[in-house]
């Protein structure tokens, strides 16, 4: 019980830290550093900060076995760079709000795969816990605002696929730790994402001189933020506690993820949070709650 209190904190942790990410992004955006860019230098520096951390503690692990290379390969190109073509694609293409309702569909992927590939129970409190934490999030987004949200079906569908690669990011974590030390996972899982980023960037037409310290300068201190704390840090804090807590219930408990982004957004900049939105908080902490309870 003690165990599995500490993977929730972990996880939880993990969800506010990314809560934060969308202050360091205002930053990088003002800055003139572009999406692109941002996400290759975010997935670089934490990935160099795993190595470093993990040859210090663990680097009798760094020496995985050949065929497990495919399984870090699929997670690095599927739940990081895919991820952020993704999630970029749908915000272009509809509406922030949209590509946030669609991400927050992840938790359903979850508990879906995860019954079928670990045979983790669809308890009648985790299936209520996942419909409270999803419209808990289409609150928070404003969803109910028709001005908020735009149909877009290309962008619909790549809203859909970053729900499905965030998702799959616990199926992975998962898999892997099944093997591997959590830090040695996430070297792997960024080394990889690293480089599929900078070739699907380069792919879409990105100059390879964009993704230079020299181009980025402008922005060093948020992307460093972006890097080492919501990337390094808090997958480290989601993937520890992952060894401890369901795959399904650990994708839901994250799920306060927009509540922290909603109240740094108005501590910061004074956005406000109208009525139903806290109602959607109140809902998405609900059912991160509720996906503690087995029966």
């Amino acid at each position: 019980m003690r165990q599995r209190f500490s993977g929730y904190v972990l996880v939880l942790a993990a969800a506010v830290l990314w809560g934060s990410l969308g202050i360091a992004v205002r930053f990088t955006t003002a800055a003139g550093v572009g999406a692109f860019e941002a996400s290759v230098w975010r997935a670089g520096l934490a990935f160099a900060g795993a190595l470093l951390a993990a040859s210090a503690t663990h680097r009798e692990h760094l020496a995985v076995r050949p065929r497990d290379l495919v399984l870090f390969a699929g997670y690095g190109f599927v739940s990081i760079a895919l991820f952020f073509l993704a999630y970029f694609t749908a915000i272009e293409r509809t509406t922030v709000a949209t590509a946030a309702v669609l991400l927050y569909t992840a938790p359903a992927w979850v508990a879906g795969l995860s019954a079928v590939l670990f045979g983790e129970e669809l308890s009648r409190a985790k299936l209520l816990s996942l419909g409270l934490a999803f419209g808990g999030c289409a609150l928070v987004v404003r969803a109910y605002d028709p001005s908020a949200l735009r149909a877009d079906l290309p962008g619909v569908l790549a809203g859909l696929a970053s729900g499905l690669t965030y998702g799959l990011y616990s199926i992975f974590g998962k898999a892997a730790l099944r093997r591997y030390p959590p830090l040695v996972v996430l070297v792997y899982a960024l080394g990889f994402g690293t480089v599929f980023l900078v070739l699907l960037g380069t792919a879409a037409g990105v100059s390879p001189h964009r993704f230079l310290p020299s181009a980025v300068a402008a922005a060093l201190a948020p992307l460093l933020y972006l890097g080492l704390v919501t990337t390094l840090l808090a997958q480290w804090l989601y993937v520890a506690g992952l060894r401890t807590v369901q795959a399904s219930r650990a994708s839901i408990v994250a799920t306060v993820e927009p509540v922290v982004a909603g109240l740094l957004g108005y501590a910061v900049f004074r956005e406000t949070l109208e009525p139903l939105q806290l109602v959607g908080a109140a809902s998405v902490v609900a059912g991160a709650i509720l996906a503690q309870v087995r029966r």
